[in-house]
């Protein structure tokens, strides 16, 4: 990325701090060649660059003539392939999967967008908003809750129905207009948002309204839609906020001048007052349903939302029905009625990003020790702090789904995966608890995902021992408490071990949060760097031709290491497998031999260049 190029993009992040900054002539930025080489450096190598998209072709092949058509306004968005994936409410959840050429324009626009929405000088994006944003996550909005939702006496659990879906293209454009200012950058999202979409049958299918999940620029897009949700629940927390702090509660004050009557008589050590203090210790020091102090807080993950009242049931009910309202007639959205619903913060557990949210243990309140840097002192908890609460019975309905373990939670063997190599087996077991514990680390029941863990062990015991022919027992002694299984590598060479993930850890750590750390990278530095990785643009590395002479493209394979021990990498590949490189740059004529077999032979000595 060229200096010129990295100077415009600070441009765009330094200016857009100012949330009432319009930017003008940005489709000009579709011409530069370094954005779309370092959109195909961030996507080259992610997991599905060789999907088929609805053209049939993958990221091989891959060059910079799209620019070409950019510059003519003649390009067209292709139409997504339609796909549905299974949601973990038994649903479908709607997919549309892009073309690869189309994948790496959607990341460039992705580029502008976030430069203009989200810059790290000052976010257009409110604090509440926590979804596919940069150094935000779902650890971001719970340690949000954990830290200041203290006290709240109902949550709203809001979601809004098929939200991707039900986006009106005419409302988003023009919320686009409040910041960008250039019709022909405007039209381009007009040809992306009209691309339509191929259904099940191959038959092509126009779409007036939504944005298809799977596309690079969608999460964008909705983030940009649901901002004036996020406004709206601004201006209403303000409207609706009454009083400026809870009133005393008076039980509390009667007990704390009883104790402090006996304290001047030199009563401290007595029965009576430690019973005092027992007393105080169950009563809040403010009176819980103040009817004289309104609350709002709220908080947003793509289309999941929760809003935190401080009031009673039914001023909880009037800002649903706000919401509700502002949802159909400002952004022609539906509120799912059947997942939102009013939870009562002490007695119910709320559902939000995969945890139960509640305020309180329940029985009676208690002293905590508190230590804080070279400081430590006590603390009487009132039982309305906040507690997050890892699913334990839907994780297991989850596992059980997946056959590791029946509904009751009792582990058995997983069929399907005892034709993998062992050591895959033991990586794909460890992944699912090593994910699950990095995820839910945080959570105040942590102690309650040992049994998770030994659902996981004893399951992969089980397929071990199906796979191998042996009683669990033997596979336990054969291979350890942990499962290590030893072996070679593909090329012979190397001794490898792969060991199941035990957890020995399991004191709660209620700040245990990932994400948001790192909020002073200058992003815009690092896709410099990342960008002179490259070796698009580069010369052919078979016969030496440039940019200049012939067009240059990508020659891509899906990998070059998952090959089993009885296989060696045939033909062009062997080539690949010595480089260590799952992609190069070749020129067309020598892009075709390649895939015609031309080159099977080809030796690294006869390579114009070694692309490393």
């Amino acid at each position: 990325m060229n200096d010129k190029t990295l100077k415009r993009l600070e441009y765009l992040q330094q200016k857009n701090s100012n949330p009432a900054w319009v930017n003008h002539d940005l489709y000009r930025l579709m011409y530069q060649e370094d954005f779309y080489i370092l959109a195909y450096e961030r996507m080259k190598s992610k997991p599905g660059n060789m999907t088929v998209g609805s053209d049939g072709e993958t990221l091989d092949g891959f060059s910079r003539k799209v620019i070409q058509a950019m510059r003519t306004e003649q390009f067209r968005f292709q139409p997504v392939r339609q796909q549905f994936i299974p949601k973990s409410n038994g649903k479908m959840r709607k997919l549309g999967i892009p073309c690869v050429r189309d994948k790496v324009v959607q990341e460039v626009i992705h580029m502008i967008l976030e430069a203009i929405y989200d810059s790290p000088h000052g976010a257009y994006f409110c604090q509440s908003s926590h979804g596919f944003r940069s150094q935000r996550s779902c650890h971001t909005a719970l340690r949000e809750y954990r830290k200041k939702w203290t006290g709240v006496n109902w949550i709203i659990e809001g979601d809004i129905h098929a939200c991707f879906d039900e986006l009106d293209h005419q409302i988003l454009v023009s919320l686009l207009r409040k910041k960008i200012q250039d019709e022909r950058f405007l039209n381009l999202i007009w040809k992306l948002l009209r691309a339509g979409y191929m259904d099940v049958h191959g038959t092509k299918r126009d779409s007036l309204i939504g944005s298809p999940q799977g596309g690079l620029v969608s999460p964008i897009l909705a983030n940009v839609y649901l901002h004036e949700l996020d406004v709206f629940m601004e201006k209403l927390g303000e409207e609706r906020k009454k009083g400026e702090k809870r009133q005393r509660n008076p039980t509390y004050t009667r007990l704390s001048n009883d104790l402090a009557g006996l304290r001047k008589c030199d009563q401290a050590k007595t029965r009576a007052y430690r019973e005092l203090i027992k007393q105080r210790r169950k009563v809040p020091s403010f009176v819980p349903k103040d009817p004289e102090y309104l609350r709002i807080k709220y908080l947003r993950y793509a289309d999941d939302w929760i809003i935190g009242v401080y009031g009673d049931k039914r001023f909880a009910q009037e800002i649903k029905e706000q919401v509700k309202e502002f949802l159909h007639t400002t952004l022609k959205l539906q509120l799912s009625e059947e997942k939102t619903c009013i939870t009562h913060a002490r007695t119910e557990e709320a559902q939000f990003l995969g945890t139960l949210l509640t305020l309180g243990y329940g029985g009676e309140a208690k002293i905590a020790r508190i230590a804080e840097k070279a400081r430590r002192y006590k603390r009487r908890s009132t039982g309305w702090e906040t507690v997050i609460k890892a699913p334990i019975k839907k994780i297991i309905k989850r596992l059980h789904e997946h056959k590791i373990c029946t509904a009751e939670g009792e582990p058995t063997a997983k069929g399907a995966w005892s034709h993998l190599d062992l050591q895959q087996i033991v990586a794909l077991y460890s992944s699912i608890n090593r994910g699950i514990q990095n995820y839910y680390r945080f959570v105040d029941n942590w102690g309650e995902l040992t049994r998770i863990q030994y659902i996981l062990q004893f399951s992969l015991a089980k397929t071990l021992a199906q796979k191998l022919k042996l009683s669990k027992r033997a596979v336990f002694k054969r291979f350890g408490k942990n499962l290590c299984i030893k072996g070679k590598t593909v090329d012979d060479k190397k001794e490898q071990s792969v060991s199941f993930f035990l957890n020995h850890d399991w004191t709660k750590k209620r700040d245990a949060f990932r994400g948001g750390t790192f909020s002073d990278i200058d992003q815009v530095r690092m896709w410099r760097r990342l960008s002179t990785r490259s070796k698009l643009g580069k010369p052919c590395c078979i016969c030496g031709i440039t940019p200049e002479e012939a067009q240059i493209e990508m020659h891509h394979v899906r990998h070059i290491r998952k090959l089993s021990g009885k296989r060696e990498a045939a033909g062009f590949n062997r080539i690949l497998q010595k480089l260590n490189r799952k992609q190069i740059p070749v020129c067309e004529m020598c892009h075709g031999k390649i895939h015609q077999g031309g080159y099977d032979g080809i030796k690294l000595s006869q390579l114009a260049y070694l692309p490393r």
